[in-house]
């Protein structure tokens, strides 16, 4: 992670330009390890993101918008005790270390004047948040260190605080290069992948006091994508050989991380919903191959009939106490051996094959009932499985209100809910000639956007015969680019994702018809066209996002 001292250093001169001398209007604990400060300065409202999670801690601004609790956990309170309704007096960063020291100007509940100190300590799987009164001592922190933990530094509620040990380095932007190879060991704040950017532009002749103005003065993050990976830092990272791309700091930090965010909440808050719809799949595929070999038997129902045909035919060869018997098949004209019950008379053997048949037959109907369901079963949670692999939190959470509005999850009443909002969020998007696409990522959102947003001239966007997404365009007499575009939106956010040549069906929403009693999501379709489509994700940079 490059999110070092010296780019802190660049985040620490951007805060104090933007939020310093704010108000702290509101304080949320969005996750185990994440606080959110909502910030009223300069006649503008921030919203500062302080992290400690042990992959990504920051400290930034950030513009996404984040599930916030209805109702406020103990810390959460305490923190809106003491903090809301004061001011950020100071911004500070101990030397180029990874430690924010961010200072609070409140008035207690008698109105006295009093300062609190938030220490923000980005360390990996060490980073905390710990928030200190006076003398030092602490108050509260997001992750408490006992002395068996750590018997040197402790961190919990009425301990002194300390800072972490330092290792004693010069500051790059003070200091006259040193030949080394890994810079990391001799100046403050530098990761390995900056070390290597600066030595790497000193071989082409750049001078290290150059290099260390051009990241000062800078305000921006560049993002270099290499097979896949991003790497990222407030100058661009010439030395590696891949697509970068320019940000402001803050916007580029979002960027970064918002995908790595979105996938790290929904392991968080809803870890046991993939894994519910997943074996809730796998049990259904399992039902659906006994159901099946069910029928199969069914259908040999008029071997026991025969049987009993020629058992009653031949009565006077069968005797009690007889395992088996032989006889003419004159339905064939072959002999058949037929296992008889030995505690059974001749023609209470006859009658059993002819129970055996009845009951075959008559299972046929509910097994042909059963599998249809259990069918049904597969192609809904095949389509709750493809919308999580694309989910956002929200997303997520919309799928598992619909489980339990069908009866499959039990709903739990939680302190800590979240706040939903009136109707399912979907998607919206601007194409270049200004026409609106929208984009439904779970059956609820399908559904609402098909039955109920959508006009009945609009045009309706869907992969044939898979899981996938409804895709409204709000436009009639749609040209050929935007008909490709929308079945690209649509084959993208399908089970055929990473196929080839991915059919989609379109057609006006009017034509549209929703089956009486199933399921959110499912439409009878009728006059439609299909067109082949190869789906990627390119169609994004020809969208603009449009906020419902």
């Amino acid at each position: 992670m490059a999110y070092d001292g010296i780019m802190m250093h660049q985040v620490k001169n951007l805060l104090i330009e933007t939020i310093k001398g704010g108000r702290i209007n509101k304080i949320y604990q969005i996750s185990k390890y994440e606080l959110l400060f909502q910030v009223r300065a300069n006649k503008k409202n921030y919203q500062l993101l302080i992290s400690s999670h042990p992959m990504y801690a920051r400290v930034q601004l950030t513009s996404l918008s984040y599930p916030t609790p209805e109702s406020p956990n103990p810390l959460t309170m305490l923190y809106r005790k003491l903090l809301e309704g004061g001011y950020i007096k100071d911004i500070e960063q101990i030397d180029l270390d990874r430690i924010f020291k961010i200072t609070f100007s409140c008035h207690n509940e008698l109105g006295d004047y009093i300062e609190y100190i938030l220490y923000v300590e980005v360390m990996g799987k060490h980073s905390n948040i710990i928030l200190v009164g006076q003398n030092d001592k602490i108050i509260d922190c997001i992750k408490h260190i006992s002395p068996s933990m750590n018997s040197e530094r402790f961190l919990q509620p009425g301990a002194l605080y300390q800072l972490p040990p330092m290792i004693k380095k010069l500051d790059p932007f003070r200091s006259e290069f040193v030949e080394d190879n890994q810079l990391t060991k001799i100046y403050q704040g530098m990761s390995p992948i900056l070390s290597k950017e600066i030595l790497y532009r000193i071989d082409q002749d750049e001078s290290f006091k150059e290099i260390m103005k051009e990241i000062e003065n800078s305000q921006n993050l560049y993002i270099t994508k290499v097979n896949d990976k991003e790497y990222f830092h407030v100058i661009e990272l010439t030395h590696l050989q891949g697509e970068t791309s320019k940000y402001s700091l803050f916007d580029g930090l979002d960027t970064h991380f918002n995908e790595i965010d979105q996938k790290e909440r929904i392991k968080q808050q809803t870890s046991n919903l993939l894994k519910f719809i997943q074996n809730e799949y796998q049990k259904n595929t399992s039902k659906l191959k006994k159901l099946k070999a069910t029928l199969d038997d069914s259908h040999n129902s008029d071997d026991y009939r025969i049987k009993g045909d020629l058992l009653y035919a031949s009565l006077h060869l069968i005797q009690k106490g007889m395992t088996h018997v032989v006889v003419d098949n004159y339905y064939d004209n072959t002999k058949l051996d037929i296992t008889l019950d030995p505690k059974l008379d001749p023609k209470a053997n006859a009658q059993k094959y002819y129970q055996k048949y009845q009951k075959a037959k008559n299972s046929i109907n509910v097994l042909l009932e059963q599998i249809d369901l259990t069918e049904k079963e597969i192609e809904y949670f095949d389509s709750l499985i493809t919308a999580m692999s694309q989910a956002t939190y929200y997303d997520a959470l919309e799928i598992k209100e619909e489980l339990e509005n069908e009866g499959y999850l039990k709903k739990k009443k939680q302190k800590n809910t979240i706040r939903k909002k009136k109707r399912p969020q979907f998607q919206q998007y601007l194409t270049k000639d200004g026409i609106e696409i929208d984009i439904g990522k779970n059956n609820l959102q399908n559904d609402y956007l098909t039955f109920k947003y959508a006009h009945r001239y609009d045009m309706w966007f869907h992969a044939k015969d898979m899981p996938g997404s409804h895709v409204i365009v709000k436009a009639q007499d749609l040209d050929e680019y935007t008909i490709r575009l929308a079945a690209k939106i649509a084959a993208y956010y399908s089970k055929g994702k990473n196929s080839s040549s991915v059919p989609v069906n379109y057609t006006l929403v009017k034509t549209l018809k929703k089956p009486a009693g199933s399921k959110p999501g499912k439409v009878i379709l009728d006059n439609y066209k299909t067109i082949y489509i190869d789906p990627d994700d390119e169609f994004l940079q020809e969208l603009t996002k449009n906020r419902c």
